[in-house]
C-alpha cells in the first residue's frame, strides 16, 4: 500500500512531535526547536502536535522520550537546565514563537502539574488558528475553563473512553475524541460521538507497527486526521 491509495484530498496533516515526513523522524529530534520550524514552513501541514512537560522550576518545556523516559525518568523532577543540557529540550514560549500563526497547535498535556495559568502565560500575545489542549483525564481538563476562544479541548481516549457522557464533554468545551484501540470504535460508539457534536481524530499513532496497518485503518473508517510521517 502506498500514499495513492489513501486520499489526503479531504484530510487534515498534522507534525506528530513536529516530524513533517518520515526521514525527519530520522533527521531531527522529537519536539524540537528545528523540526517544528520545518513543519511550519510546510504547506500541507495544517497542525502541529507537541508534547508538553513541566520542569521543578516551573518552565513548560516540549517532550515525549523514550519509552523509559516517559514511564520512569521524565517522573523525576529535575530543573530546565538539567533538562536542557540532558535532552536538548526547548521550551514551550520558544516553540511557540517558531510557529506560524496560521497553523493548528495540539498540546498533548504530559504532566498534570501544569495549570491553567501556566498555558495562559506561554501564549500570552499569541493568537493561533486553534490550540487543543488534550489529555487522557477529563478531571484534569476540567480546569481549562473560560480560555480564549480559539482554545478547545481534546480527550485523548484511554481503554474507557467509550463509557463518557459524550453530551457533557462537549458542553465542557471538548471538541476532539480519541479512542484508544480499534475494536472500541463500534458503529455505536461513533454515532454518539457524531451526534454529541464531537470530532472523531481517530487512533494513537503509536499503536500501529507499519505505515501499511494505518493506511488500512485510514481506509476502513475514513480517519480525517493523519500524521505525516505516515502519509509523507
Amino acid at each position: 500500500m502506498n500514499n495513492s491509495d489513501v486520499s489526503l484530498e479531504d484530510k487534515l496533516i498534522y507534525a506528530h512531535k513536529g516530524f513533517f515526513d518520515r526521514e525527519s523522524t530520522k533527521l531531527y529530534r522529537e519536539n524540537s526547536l528545528e523540526v517544528v520550524k520545518i513543519a511550519s514552513s510546510k504547506d500541507y501541514i495544517q497542525a502541529i502536535e507537541i508534547d508538553v512537560r513541566k520542569s521543578s522550576d516551573g518552565i513548560l518545556y516540549c517532550y515525549h522520550g523514550t519509552l523509559w523516559q516517559y514511564i520512569f525518568l521524565l517522573k523525576i523532577p529535575r530543573s530546565f537546565a538539567t533538562l536542557q543540557k540532558k535532552y536538548h529540550v526547548a521550551t514551550l514560549k520558544d516553540i511557540l514563537n517558531a510557529i506560524s500563526t496560521d497553523k493548528i497547535i495540539a498540546l498533548d498535556i504530559k504532566d498534570t502539574k501544569i495549570k491553567r495559568e501556566d498555558v495562559l502565560n506561554a501564549f500570552a500575545g499569541k493568537k493561533f488558528k486553534e490550540v487543543v489542549i488534550g489529555n487522557k483525564s477529563v478531571s484534569y481538563l476540567k480546569q481549562f475553563k473560560n480560555m480564549p476562544p480559539e482554545f478547545t479541548k481534546m480527550f485523548n481516549g484511554n481503554i474507557l473512553s467509550v463509557f463518557y457522557d459524550l453530551k457533557k464533554l462537549r458542553e465542557d468545551n471538548f471538541k476532539y475524541f480519541e479512542i484508544v484501540f480499534p475494536f472500541l470504535a463500534t458503529k455505536n460508539i461513533l454515532r454518539k460521538i457524531k451526534e454529541n457534536g464531537l470530532e472523531w481524530i481517530g487512533f494513537p499513532a503509536v499503536i500501529f507497527f507499519s505505515k501499511k496497518s494505518y493506511l488500512k485503518c485510514v481506509q476502513k473508517y475514513s480517519i480525517k486526521y493523519l500524521p505525516a510521517y505516515f502519509v509523507k
